[in-house]
């Protein structure tokens, strides 16, 4: 289940009374309609969310849902859990559970709901807490209603509303409302919103009421589900924060705004300046300073987030994190800045909404849509981008993290939205070599894989894992069949671009299979082409997020007394997703087969899906021919 948004609340709680009549009629399910039912595991009955601006750099969220739980699956979504920052009040109106026919079995109370730290393992100071209560169903389906609102202090972001909070879930009725008696200046950004909608105009009021909306189904390779739900997008052009005031009518002064909550916050130590450029002295070139210090910061520090008030936005002073050791992303993002230009290199603070595959981003809407922060360091031609909040990640390498989309670049009294790098199909590869022999004692494989650019994701994490660790990580990553791993080495190479290279030795069981006078091995080692689902009736566009390719050498020794009846060979190509091919060689005393896949990124038409979903079933097909050998007499 993917869940769009939860009620995240800044607050503390304050009472709780348990009010609003509900009628049986109105939140029985047998009032649903079938069509709303029909594939859902929740249904909104009705949600209610409320904006209310009464100036001095305050504003009122209220929010009132009835959610009916269809089954199991959806349980997760009735518990009551709102995250919050002390210092602000919380008013619950309402709490209760209702059971299929609508009559309430439970008020709740709050001496029933639980409050505690929201703080992670990896911080060490934070005032976010929870507060939160567990429904346990008595039997399903069954109803919750939550009306509670909340008082913000201040003005930096609103809301991100979806009449949808989860998939697999239909919507009766949803609403916004804003209520901007105060008239402050505000963005207001809409997309997908269905030609049914009702909007309502008063004085300083907007309403925008959605109904029936059928349910939102999760489908393989769709787009992230922000960007095909209907979405209102409501944020402040004047921001407040503390005492920090600005605008966000540009991404310029959006980004002048930031620049000044890192005012003073960039000194270093004499000491610590003297021994970075000693550090230094003898680098070859300015990109190998900024490896040379991006080593020590990893060397250094880690990662510890201390979030009071507005310093879940700004952050620490240098001096603190260089004498300290630790810091969140911002904290350490600011030092490596320092640090460099303590050695004379201009690097930028640069924030990002991280995350694998969160592309979604208004350009047109500056503002709050960040929740990291990374290093630009311009060279040159040539820019290096640097996470600062790991220990091992490869110098320069981004990852599926914070690849490929937009970012404010923290110039010295501006912002400045640019890209990080994309990784292209040349960047994103699986190759490997390897080289299988056969004997009266079994079969035994070594050889080579490397992973390059997005495909070394997960192994920058297993590179730097135990060997026992390691090993257990390889028996499940490997897609050969029936090994046993006998030896492995990782390395890490960083020039000139970031690659990982496995050097593996194994003993195949069961490599060759047959019986009178014939021996079959299927050639296709590692790398196996996986097919999606099929999906008969697609309703989301097919979304291929980025390009990769694998390119597979393997090497078999002949085992003796025989010679090759059948070499495989075959070819798919669709020149809208990409291409397979499979070429097998005989040469005198070994067989050499070569494999090449490749997939394309791109956004197809759901009635694509059908061809995509043929396309790599060929491939799939064509990829599992065997190689034939028979006795020679």
């Amino acid at each position: 289940m993917r869940h769009i948004f939860c009620f995240i609340l800044n607050g503390l709680l304050g009472f709780i009374t348990i009010t609003g009549q509900v009628s049986a009629q109105e939140l029985a399910v047998s009032n649903i309609p079938e069509t709303l039912l029909r594939g859902a595991n929740s249904v909104v009955r009705d949600r209610a969310v409320t904006i209310s601006l009464t100036g001095d750099g305050q504003y009122i969220h209220r929010e009132s849902i009835k959610l009916t739980i269809i089954n199991e699956k959806a349980l997760d979504l009735a518990h009551l859990k709102i995250f919050y920052n002390t210092g602000e009040k919380v008013v619950f109106r309402t709490a209760a559970v209702f059971n299929s026919d609508g009559v309430k079995i439970k008020s709740i109370k709050q001496s029933d709901m639980a409050d505690y730290s929201a703080a992670g393992a990896s911080t060490i100071y934070s005032d976010a807490r929870v507060i939160y209560y567990q429904i346990v169903p008595v039997s399903y389906p069954f109803t919750v209603f939550y009306d509670y609102e909340i008082a913000y202090n201040n003005l930096y972001f609103f809301e991100t509303f979806s009449s949808y909070i989860s998939d697999y879930q239909s919507v009766e009725n949803s609403s916004l409302t804003i209520i901007n008696t105060a008239g402050i200046p505000l963005s207001i950004k809409k997309q997908n919103i269905p030609e049914n909608v009702r909007i309502a105009e008063s004085e300083a009021t907007e309403t925008w009421k959605f109904s029936n909306l059928p349910p939102l189904t999760d489908e393989p390779l769709m787009p992230q589900l922000v960007e095909v739900v209907p979405l209102i997008r409501v944020a402040p052009v004047y921001i407040k924060y503390d005492n920090f005031e600005g605008r966000s009518d540009s991404w310029a002064n959006y980004g002048k705004w930031i620049a000044r909550l890192s005012t003073g916050r960039k000194s270093l130590g004499v000491s610590t300046v003297s021994m970075l450029n000693q550090m230094t002295s003898k680098a070859s070139s300015q990109r190998e300073k900024v490896r040379i210090i991006y080593k020590y910061l990893q060397s250094k520090t880690h990662y510890i987030s201390i979030s009071l008030g507005i310093g879940s936005i700004q952050p620490h002073e240098a001096f603190s994190v260089d004498e300290l050791g630790y810091g969140d992303c911002k904290d350490l993002s600011n030092y490596m800045v320092s640090m460099l230009d303590a050695v004379g290199i201009k690097s930028y603070y640069t924030i990002v909404n991280s995350g694998e595959g969160q592309y979604s981003f208004q350009k047109d809407q500056p503002g709050h849509q960040f929740d990291h922060a990374i290093v630009c360091v311009p060279l040159g031609n040539d820019t290096t981008w640097l996470e600062c909040t790991s220990q091992i990640s490869p110098f320069g390498y981004l990852g599926t993290f914070t690849d490929n989309r937009n970012v404010l670049v923290i110039k010295d009294d501006s912002g400045e939205l640019v890209r990080t790098p994309e990784y292209t199909i040349n960047d994103n590869y699986i190759n490997s070599r390897i080289v299988v022999d056969h004997s009266a004692d079994g079969t035994a494989a070594h050889g080579t894989i490397s992973f390059s650019g997005l495909m070394m994701d997960d192994e920058v994490f297993a590179a730097n894992k135990n060997t026992k660790d390691q090993i257990a990580w390889l028996n499940k990553r490997l897609d050969i069949k029936d090994f046993t791993l006998i030896n492995h080495r990782y390395n890490i190479l960083e020039d000139p671009k970031p690659v990982i290279r496995l050097d593996v030795e194994l003993a195949l069981k069961s490599f060759f299979t047959g019986a009178n006078g014939r021996l079959f091995a299927s050639l296709n080692l590692n790398n196996m082409i996986d097919v999606p689902a099929r999906v008969r009736s697609r309703k989301h566009q097919l979304y291929i997020p980025y390009s990769y390719q694998s390119s597979d050498t393997v090497t078999v020794n002949m085992p003796a007394g025989y010679k090759p009846e059948q070499l495989p060979v075959s070819s798919v190509n669709d020149e809208r997703f990409g291409s397979y091919s499979m070429k097998t060689v005989y040469e005198e005393g070994y067989i050499i087969c070569i494999r090449k896949f490749e997939l394309f990124k791109g956004t197809h038409a759901p009635e694509e899906y059908n061809a995509f979903y043929e396309f790599m079933q060929k491939a799939a097909i064509a990829d599992s021919k065997q190689l034939v050998l028979i006795q020679e007499p």
